[in-house]
């Protein structure tokens, strides 16, 4: 049986989503991520210093880790290292907005959240087409007017359902500008159509904000994306990061070229000649060119008529509650996961992802069958006498956890999902 995902946020303030591409302050795999802002801390203690290196007019992939979540948008500034400790200094130098992404496969995407990887795009291959936004990338030109030296990447993102935004930022040296060269700032910051999240609208996105007076040309404004066909300089990096936070890790290994990412900390595949992009067909497997879905619609034949790829056509139950009881100040937390069951169902795994690490040294309702190296990612499995469901049958599994002491909060659910085994 095909498995599908529903995740929910809690209003986790330690959810796990970044940037991963170029390499942000922080490398560690297993890192928390930042929702003040604008950016997280520069991290000297998580492994070595990565050069993101780039001349003025280079293309320059941005990629960020799915996670679990779909839908919403991503917004990307540029602001110079030492000046980009304010949010406005990003708000007033704006690049772009692009989609941040989801699983476009059948199935793939249910209610905003997906299975890590969710099909994103791998290391080697890289966005050259304006429609083709859905892949957790993007690519931007470095601008032409910049003075040599270091500057900041932001994107800004509040995907799914979560209601607040997360920062993260790359620190990029730029040589080659020509800073003498003056453009006027656009009026509009343009955003494309995208899979909605289902807490933050567009228009809070671009609240406050301004695109930045860049060139894209040599000799004056120009458009970022004009000449998106271009092979990016980092087009190795592979955004996808890890299996191991993914909510579905052995499914996850299974997809494109993951099992290729050796080092979790410098994700990226070895890749030989990446030619440019060529033009688009209505069998490149690509939706481009103005096509209503991948290779169908627009300019190419009508799609079919289907069940839409977001519904979720056997997932097995109709109710994913959890409840816990959890005491900051002790680090521990007592929890329950109830599914309700709609199919009838011959063997279950149940798996819940946490937002940071909990150690559970006791359980009930089931066997635990797996755990992830950051211990966020729980399977249980059933036992031999809950196994067997019939439809609107309940199961309940729980557990007595332990976590870090001093968190301001409990670790909260990010991701729960039932299948059939």
């Amino acid at each position: 049986m095909k498995l599908f995902l529903l995740a929910a946020l809690f209003g986790a303030s330690f959810a796990h989503t970044w940037m991963s591409c170029p390499w942000s302050f922080d490398v560690d795999p297993g890192r928390p991520a930042d929702t003040t802002g604008p950016c997280e801390t520069e991290n000297v203690w998580h492994g070595v210093k990565y050069p993101n290196e780039y001349k003025a007019g280079d293309r320059m992939k941005v990629g960020w880790t799915s996670n679990n979540h779909a839908g919403g948008w991503v917004r990307i500034a540029l602001a110079p290292y030492g000046q980009h400790k304010t949010h406005k200094a990003f708000d007033d130098n704006v690049m772009k907005v692009s989609c941040y992404g989801h699983d476009q496969r059948p199935g793939g995407t249910v209610y905003g959240d997906c299975k890590h990887p969710c099909n994103a795009r791998p290391g080697c291959e890289y966005q050259a087409y304006e429609e083709d936004n859905a892949r957790f990338d993007t690519t931007v030109k470095i601008p032409h007017n910049l003075a040599d030296g270091d500057y900041v990447l932001q994107i800004k993102s509040a995907m799914s359902s979560h209601p607040h935004f997360y920062y993260s930022c790359a620190r990029i040296s730029v040589t080659g500008g020509n800073p003498s060269l003056k453009c006027p700032q656009d009026k509009l910051i343009v955003a494309p159509k995208c899979l909605k999240g289902t807490a933050v609208e567009l228009k809070e996105y671009t609240k406050n904000s301004k695109p930045g007076k860049f060139c894209y040309n040599k000799d004056g404004p120009g458009y970022i994306d004009a000449d998106m066909y271009r092979v990016p300089k980092n087009v190795q990096c592979d955004p996808r990061i890890t299996c191991a936070v993914s909510i579905d890790g052995k499914g996850c290994k299974n997809q494109d070229k993951m099992k290729d990412i050796t080092n979790d900390w410098k994700p990226e595949q070895v890749c030989g000649e990446v030619k440019p992009a060529p033009a688009p067909t209505c069998e490149d497997g690509v939706k481009n060119q103005g096509e209503e879905r991948i290779d169908c619609g627009g300019p190419c034949a009508a799609c079919p008529v289907t069940m839409p790829p977001t519904t979720p056509a056997d997932r097995v139950y109709s109710k994913f509650d959890f409840q816990k009881i959890a005491y900051p100040s002790e680090g521990y937390m007592n929890g329950n996961a109830i599914v309700h069951v709609r199919h009838r169902v011959n063997g279950w795994n149940l798996t819940l992802f946490f937002d940071r690490k909990v150690e559970i040294s006791q359980y009930w309702g089931g066997k635990l069958l797996s755990v992830n190296e950051f211990k966020t990612v729980y399977v249980f499995k059933n036992n031999g006498w809950n196994g067997r469901l019939g439809p609107g049958s309940k199961v309940t599994v729980g557990f007595e956890g332990k976590f870090d002491l001093g968190a301001v909060d409990s670790p909260n659910l990010m991701g729960k999902d039932f299948v059939q085994s």
